[in-house]
């Protein structure tokens, strides 16, 4: 076959890595100066890649606004190529909705500059979704270009059909060998630079001038190039091009090969013209063109035949089997764990509390027209690049992260409060007595939610009576539990008057509050009372903590620490659950490796406490000190020199269906992984994990892979629950922010949950560097691990896992306010969807920002098709379907007086919503 060698100038900038963001910005001002002169000089060099983002224009201008004009003049001659995506994100730690807001702020920004390169092409993410092919198209883009998760097992050739969790099927390729840097590597350093591919030791009598700084205050910086030879070894050319044409020859069914030049923070060199002159003038068999990503997709497109491709399905999670295909290196899974809990927090406050609340608060007539939120989601997208999330960064690098999530966070909570604070005052309490106090619920998922709930009531100390009981909207009583009295003088900030405080006694209750209405809103008069009514049940709790029961689940603490779990409603029993294991870790922030002894709870003394125990809720605490090597030089001596104090915290609450856990941690070791491991029993051929808008099922079954270069990884990542089932018979882990679980292949099907894993950073560009004052990666000190278990009747779908993961992860907000008199009822649903299998992902104003109109995301995880009814408290003129670029619309009919939608297997489905005004 006529080969077409396509030549891909390009780089892959990491905005924050091996340096952090304002040190690597100053990489990149010096990177795009130079491309640009390039760009400018030379009009031979066809086109430059900035690595399918954009937020690297942006950096750039803020340094050099000047350059913009320019910029945009070469992304429009298609000689500069940006986007589609804003930053390179890790795809499975961060929701799937964090996906699409990254997409569209990196169309936006595109836009801003002429074009969109509409090309899937993802040098990014340790593994890709199952659901990027569905979230690709909907954007317009239909070949994908990936390397990690696909080996050349799966895929003999380098071009494959890909079948996303939807059914959508895209073209695409996993390049081959050294899939994103082969002729940067083949040909480039040794053309320009006499250099072979492995060769990383630098001699020091070159041609060339090299800076350090030598002060005891900055010695440990890098070298610096400031004047490199200017070389050209055009010997090398012949045999390092038939090489990479030798060792790709079978791996492409097409014409057309693709040959990426670039690297990590690499740049532009302008001889790139001449290398290709002379390749075409030495070989001129060898057709080589300086080319582009969409050159290359459009020969794809015109050359590749279905038939004859490999087809593979679902989420790509290979590990490399040979060099024709690139390493999965996936344990950022549970790298700097902190991260992943603190990123979660912020996605939640963000996706569930500030951004849907403040759309109805909008749409109900508050001035929403700002940029709080678009601020807070750019500073989210910002954490979400690959080195970033993936904790495999310097330690200064993820401090500038958890200062970002803390303004994230403290943008969504003012935003929320604003949204409550207006709809607060259009509720309808006229009728109440004139000094009443009232407590409001807002329920921000589309599941009822029920049962006892912690919150704070402030009665005013000349009001106090003792004690406080909850009244509903037909004055029945809310059972409650008086946790805490004491006296509070909480400060009244008021732009009218200076800061003041009010003399108040705060109470903190349980209160058993009824069905709070999806996405809804209830209220509940506070009234003081002398003293609560007798407790109606006993209490939860008996045998000094040992046992813990409610209507649906028995828990029984063993003196091991370890506890038995009873599913009463299906008479299922799990034993011997909630043990830690402690290995040690030899490996670094991309790769684990397991060093033993591993350390048992079980082997440890226990003591179980009760925290909390009354007719709402038991909290039985199992404390354990586990002896541990205190690094792995102890490890492998056999020596427990640390103490590591642990607590698993049980809490059952009155109705609950789940248990929830609680374990905190006091690390004082380096080098090792804490795991708490639950046996189920329950002996299936595949479990499952919910992820980005889908529930992916994954074998249980581990194949001979001692031949392979990299050894398959069997720790998944999650994001809201995993689990198994076997017959009638589930069991799942609810998780708050933990991103790393196994299903072990042994006599028990042990389902275990990764906490933390601290290992000696280093990061190996060149040379092993050894980052010894950077413990960020050891996680030590106190943490702490929020998740639950569910047991249930069968799968994920039947046992109602999702709606107990969603309630448990996104509870009501309560607010209190005086006597109000607006015209909003003060018990109803903003929205309401009747089918449980349809998951709302998005609640917002449309990009655009068309008037009256917003956007509605749905989603159907389950394997077969499902329909819903909207229903909605406000008004309604038209619902258009459109794609998750909000570009198109298609309007949908009412029928019989209502929004009826249907959605196929994992379908995501967006819907503008055009309110009447």
């Amino acid at each position: 076959m006529k080969r077409i060698f396509h030549v891909i100038s390009n780089t892959h900038w990491d905005r924050e890595w091996r340096y952090p963001y304002q040190k690597n910005r100053q990489m990149l001002v010096k990177m795009m100066d130079n491309l640009l002169d390039i760009l400018e000089k030379e009009p031979d060099y066809k086109a430059f890649h900035l690595d399918s983002q954009s937020v690297v224009l942006t950096d750039y201008l803020e340094i050099r606004p000047e350059k913009k004009a320019q910029i945009s003049q070469y992304v429009k001659e298609k000689r500069l190529f940006i986007g589609p995506w804003f930053i390179l994100p890790d795809e499975f730690m961060v929701s799937g909705e964090n996906l699409i807001r990254n997409l569209l702020l990196g169309h936006k920004i595109c836009r801003e500059f002429g074009r969109v390169s509409k090309v899937g092409y993802s040098p990014f993410s340790w593994g890709q979704i199952s659901q990027l092919p569905q979230i690709y198209t909907e954007f317009g883009i239909d070949v994908i270009m990936f390397y990690r998760g696909m080996n050349s097992l799966d895929s003999p050739k380098a071009e494959f059909l890909w079948e996303g969790a939807d059914g959508t099927v895209v073209l695409a390729s996993r390049f081959s060998t050294m899939p994103r840097y082969n002729f940067y590597f083949y040909v480039y350093r040794p053309v320009i630079h006499n250099e072979t591919p492995d060769m990383v030791a630098h001699p020091w009598d070159n041609h060339e001038i090299s800076f350090h700084l030598t002060d005891p205050e900055r010695v440990g910086h890098d070298y610096a190039m400031i004047e490199a030879e200017d070389g050209y070894y055009k010997e090398n050319i012949r045999p390092w091009v038939q090489k990479l044409i030798d060792e790709q020859v079978n791996d492409f069914t097409t014409p057309h090969v693709i040959w990426m030049e670039g690297h990590d923070s690499s740049g532009p060199n302008g001889k790139t013209p001449k290398i290709i002159r002379d390749i075409q003038k030495m070989m001129p068999d060898v057709d080589v063109r300086h080319s582009t990503l969409e050159d290359y997709v459009a020969g794809l497109k015109a050359d590749a035949d279905p038939a004859k491709l490999s087809r593979v399905t679902g989420e790509r999670r290979s590990a490399q089997f040979d060099r024709r295909s690139g390493n999965l290196y996936g344990y950022i899974t549970s790298a700097r764990m902190y991260l992943k809990q603190a990123n979660f927090q912020s996605e939640r406050l963000l996706e569930k509390y500030a951004e849907p609340f403040n759309t109805f608060a909008g749409i109900y007539g508050l001035n929403i027209g700002d940029e709080y939120l678009n601020i807070a989601w750019r500073k989210l997208l910002e954490n979400s690049a690959h080195d970033s999330i993936g904790g495999c960064s310097l330690d200064t690098v993820h401090t500038d992260m958890m200062n970002r999530y803390k303004q994230i966070n403290e943008i969504a909570d003012g935003v929320f409060e604003r949204a409550c604070q207006f709809l607060a005052k259009q509720l309808d309490l006229s009728h109440a007595p004139a000094h009443s106090i009232h407590i409001h619920a807002l329920n921000p998922v589309q599941f009822n939610a029920d049962g006892p709930f912690e919150l704070y009531v402030d009665i005013p100390e000349k009001y106090d009576k003792g004690s406080v009981k909850l009244v509903d909207n037909q004055g029945e009583e809310v059972h409650t539990v008086i946790l805490e009295r004491l006296p509070s003088e909480p400060v009244l900030e008021q732009l009218e008057d200076r800061p003041m405080y009010y003399k108040m006694v705060r109470y903190r209750i349980l209160a058993d509050m009824p069905a709070i209405p999806s996405f809804g809103l209830r209220s509940f008069q506070a009234v003081p009372v002398s003293q609560l009514g007798t407790p109606p049940v006993r209490l939860l709790a008996s045998k000094g903590g040992r046992i813990i029961e409610n209507e649906f689940l028995r828990v029984e603490i063993g003196d091991d620490g370890t506890f038995t779990l009873i599913d009463k409603a299906h008479d299922t029993r799990y034993s011997g659950l909630g043990y830690f294991i402690d290995e040690g870790e030899a490996g670094h922030a991309w790769v684990h490796e397991p060093v033993k002894p591993f350390g048992d709870s079980r082997l440890s003394e226990s003591f179980v406490t009760i925290r909390e125990n009354n007719w709402l809720r038991a909290v039985v605490e199992v404390e354990y000190e586990l002896e541990i090597p205190e690094d792995l030089d102890e490890r492998r001596q056999g020596i427990h020199s640390a103490v590591m104090p642990v607590t698993l915290a049980l809490t059952l609450s009155k109705g609950s269906r789940r248990l929830d856990l609680t374990a905190e941690v006091d690390n004082p070791a380096e080098d090792h992984r804490l795991r708490i491991l639950f046996p189920t029993g329950l002996h299936a051929k595949v479990h499952f994990a919910e992820g980005q808008f889908d529930v992916v099922e994954r074998p249980v079954e581990r194949p001979d892979t001692s031949d392979w270069v990299e050894q398959p990884m069997y720790d998944y990542p999650l994001y809201h629950f995993a689990g198994v089932k076997a017959g009638k018979k589930g069991l799942s882990i609810l998780v708050n922010g933990l991103k790393e679980y196994e299903m072990m292949d042994d006599t028990n099907h042990t389902l275990a949950l990764t906490l933390f894993r601290a290992f000696h950073y280093v990061i190996q560009p060149a040379s092993k560097q050894d980052y010894e004052e950077d413990k960020g990666s050891q996680c030590l000190g106190k943490s702490v691990y929020h998740f639950a278990l569910m047991p249930h009747e069968g799968d994920w779908q039947t046992g109602g896992v999702y709606a107990e993961a969603m309630r448990k992860n996104y509870p009501p907000a309560f607010f209190q306010t005086g006597r109000t008199a607006g015209k909003l009822k003060t018990d109803f649903s903003f929205l309401e969807l009747d089918n449980g299998n349809v998951i709302v992902s998005a609640v917002k104003e449309s990009d655009a920002r068309t008037p009256n109109t917003y956007i509605l995301r749905l989603y159907n995880p389950a394997r077969t098709r499902q329909t819903t009814f909207l229903n909605f408290a406000f008004p309604v003129k038209n619902i258009e379907k459109t794609t998750l670029e909000e570009s198109t619309g298609k309007k949908l009919r009412k029928r019989d007086g209502k929004w009826r939608v249907t959605l196929n297997s994992r379908e995501i489905m967006t819907l503008k919503i055009i309110t009447k005004s």
